[in-house]
């Protein structure tokens, strides 16, 4: 029994999802937090998405015990440094 989904429509609609949650991260920061220079929302929005798809990875992994304590690092390393940004990026436009 063959099924009429092939591995390009499954890495599209991830890649649709994927955009769609990039899309509207970068329209809330737009609407709030980066409200005078709605072209920086595009760059945090980039990170943030990346940042959320590692989270997921994460818990996924957590629930699978494999490689956690390196990616944990990573992810609190990640939103450390785009809190950060964000703050210097807003406090200095």
């Amino acid at each position: 029994m063959d099924l009429p989904i092939n591995i390009d429509d499954i890495i599209n609609f991830f890649y649709l999802f994927y955009r769609a949650i990039r899309r509207l991260i970068q329209y809330i920061f737009e609407a709030t937090i980066v409200k005078a220079d709605p072209s920086l929302a595009a760059k945090y929005a980039d990170a943030t998405t990346i940042l959320i798809t590692i989270t997921a990875l994460l818990l996924v992994l957590e629930i699978f015990s494999a490689a956690k304590k390196i990616l944990r690092i990573l992810v609190v390393i990640g939103w450390v440094l785009l809190i950060l940004s964000i703050l210097v990026g807003t406090l200095i436009h």
